[in-house]
């Protein structure tokens, strides 16, 4: 995997196929940063024009990761708004359709008749081919993941309920720009706002988001694989379900990971955060060889034993890293974990220790 940090003028076509660039105005002089930035993201996301009313200017970082099928990028910066107006498309048309993560930081899209609000936490799905602004009051960081209009409309295709053509793919082989529309609860569709936020958008979408930033950070050996997770997830939040299940596994796993303290973590509520029924939960990890239970037992006690084994968490109770590991009682702990590894959390420590 490549990684290259782009200096502003280097053509986009200079790049191999699977690169990492990055760009900051961090060291830029004031005067440049906004033209530096605009060239930066017309050859490695969009054409664009970006103003702000910051007194230092824009202070803002990207990186982005190109794939053959997909472009994975984040973006950190103070406030700022930028357009891709009617010019911009036809000087530079770029035909993908982009999944935004807002992570922090209020925003507002604004497309012809359409004005959508985010929120930190919300998914907002929107088309290169149409003008729009995109505008941040404070200091934001978002990733995002663009994909070949084409691609997507086959993907809502290929995995739609019950088969049959899926209407925002129709809407976009017929080559008219889609309406912008803020994801939640997993599928929102046209814009529309659920007052109350729902675990499964959020379990599937903090799953991609972590996805991106790991690829982003460390480009995997096997992009085709990170590319169909990405897919996958992708079409989880716009509403569709893949045949493949590495989508919901990757988001149950990574549900288990950062739940591992919650007394309540089950089958159900698993089920509940990747949106599935915990019968097809429980289907899902028998074909992987194993239960729900026995994975989240074993992810507690591999979490356990590498905090026994951190030089850092030498003076933590056992019976507080048990707790916080979601057992119920540091003897059921220190029982579960000797059976498990043939060794005390005690015995483990001190060997750690040596």
């Amino acid at each position: 995997m490549t990684q290259v940090t782009v200096t502003p003028g280097r053509p986009a076509g200079d790049l191999p196929p699977a690169t990492t660039t990055r760009f900051s105005t961090a060291r830029v002089p004031r005067a440049d940063r906004l033209p530096l930035w605009e060239d930066y993201n017309s050859r490695s996301l969009l054409q664009i024009s970006c103003n702000t009313l910051a007194s230092g200017s824009l202070l803002a970082a990207q990186q982005n990761l190109h794939l053959p099928r997909l472009n994975l990028t984040e973006i950190r910066a103070n406030d700022h708004v930028v357009e891709r107006s009617a010019r911009d498309i036809r000087t530079a048309p770029t035909d993908t359709v982009l999944l935004c993560l807002l992570l922090e930081g209020r925003a507002f899209h604004h497309a012809p008749e359409q004005t959508l609000a985010l929120e930190a936490g919300d998914v907002l799905l929107y088309a290169s081919d149409q003008p729009f602004l995109y505008g941040f009051g404070t200091n934001m960081r978002q990733v995002i993941a663009e994909v070949p209009r084409t691609l997507f409309a086959d993907l809502m295709d290929n995995a739609r309920p019950g088969g049959g053509p899926d209407p925002l793919a129709t809407e976009l082989r017929r080559g008219r720009p889609p309406q912008a529309r803020v994801l939640r609860a997993g599928a929102a569709s046209g814009g529309a706002r659920s007052r109350k936020a729902q675990p499964t958008g959020n379990a599937i979408a903090h799953t991609l988001v972590r996805t991106i930033q790991d690829a982003l950070s460390a480009p995997p050996h096997d992009v085709r694989r990170l590319e169909d997770t990405t897919l996958d997830l992708f079409a989880l939040l716009a509403g569709a379900q893949p045949a493949s299940t590495a989508g919901h596994m990757l988001a149950a796993r990574e549900h288990v990971r950062t739940h591992l303290a919650d007394p309540e973590l089950g089958p159900g509520s698993i089920a509940r955060a990747v949106g599935l029924s915990e019968r097809h939960l429980s289907r899902l990890f028998a074909a992987d060889g194993t239960t729900v239970a026995e994975y989240m037992l074993s992810a507690r006690l591999a979490h356990a034993r590498a905090r026994l084994k951190d030089p850092a968490e030498a003076a933590t109770p056992i019976g507080d890293i048990a707790r916080t590991t979601g057992f119920a009682s540091a003897a059921h702990f220190s029982r579960t974990f000797k059976a498990a590894f043939g060794m005390s959390p005690r015995d483990v420590r001190a060997a750690g220790a040596g």
